[in-house]
């Protein structure tokens, strides 16, 4: 829902709201099919909204295999202030799923995975729901053929069993949370140190083999550290209510622009830099490459108040050409 202000204790009334998918693996399914890639989301749904769910998963054109649970899959209305840009989400209750339900997910991811024709990549995106258990996803990336499928990880609670396999090649996550994961693996870890961000980067791919650590920090500057290549890299990326005419002048997308300066929606953006990240890498482009583009793509996707998750691939275009790419 977007309001002109938002006043806790009050009556507020939207001027706009839309119905969208909200999962994160949801978001990025979506833009990976947007992008003109095959893809198939594996999901746990259950009740009326579930239903729902599903629907409009049909109608944006998605692929996806249901694992049914008896409990109804919970909703979060998101609230954009357009006099502050702050955005405010109120999270529903969610039940745990049944057990069958987990272990019919696991089995079908397996087979998938076994298949004669695996896929490229297996993506696991956002937080595990209550009864699917850390051991189960670590179950099913141990059961992928490391030669013929990329394991992409965008997720940081209860995922460290996932890590600590060793199989994963790309892994994205925000700086609070791969400063937690680099306290939680080594406990002398300096978290006064000036560079401590990309210094967990570089001890999260060391201790737990990946090949890849990409961090990012909203409009902060991100990094990526290749461990195999012992190279790290800083992104800035660009101000973008500084120059927003220039990076949304002749896009098809509406801005929003009658609501001033101060509409920015991040929901959805690291699913978006996730998507087109993986998409990229996939196409041959290089980990650095790509993940600058993915920044640039969140970065368009902030433009567009509602709904979440859409950019012009033109004003993408224009904030990567902007995007300072360093090795450090």
């Amino acid at each position: 829902m977007l309001f002109s202000s938002l006043t806790p204790g009050s009556v507020n009334r939207a001027l706009k709201q839309t119905s969208s998918l909200g999962q994160n693996f949801a978001f990025a399914t979506k833009q990976l099919y947007g992008w003109g890639t095959r893809v198939t989301l594996l999901q746990i749904l259950g009740g009326s909204t579930g239903r729902q769910i599903e629907a409009l998963e049909t109608s944006e054109g998605l692929e996806f295999i249901t694992i049914s649970t008896s409990q109804a899959t919970r909703t979060c209305t998101t609230c954009l202030d357009a006099a502050t840009g702050q955005m405010t989400e109120l999270v529903g209750l969610s039940d745990p799923i049944d057990p069958a339900a987990a272990t019919q997910y696991v089995q079908t991811a397996i087979q998938a995975l076994q298949s004669a024709m695996p896929p490229k990549a297996l993506a696991i995106c956002g937080s595990l729901p209550s009864g699917l258990d850390p051991a189960h996803i670590a179950q099913i990336v141990s059961s992928r053929i490391p030669e013929k499928t990329l394991l992409f990880v965008d997720s940081a609670k209860h995922i460290l069993p996932t890590l600590q396999t060793g199989h994963v090649n790309v892994f994205k996550v925000n700086s609070d949370e791969i400063l937690d994961i680099a306290q939680t693996i080594d406990r002398d870890f300096d978290t006064a140190a000036a560079d401590k961000v990309v210094r967990a980067a570089k001890a999260v791919g060391k201790l737990l083999e990946i090949d890849v650590v990409a961090v990012t920090d909203g409009p902060a500057t991100a990094y990526l550290v290749e461990r195999r290549q012992d190279k790290q890299w800083a992104f800035s990326v660009p101000d973008l209510l500084a120059d927003r005419e220039y990076y949304l002048d002749g896009s098809s997308i509406d801005g929003n622009g009658e609501f001033g300066k101060l509409v920015l929606n991040p929901l959805g953006a690291g699913d978006t830099c996730s998507a087109v990240m993986l998409n990229s890498i996939l196409d041959g482009m290089s980990a650095t490459d790509a993940f600058a583009l993915g920044l640039s793509a969140a970065s368009a996707s902030c433009l567009v108040p509602m709904p979440n998750c859409v950019f012009d691939r033109a004003v993408m275009k224009r904030i990567r050409e902007r995007v300072l790419v360093t090795e450090i």
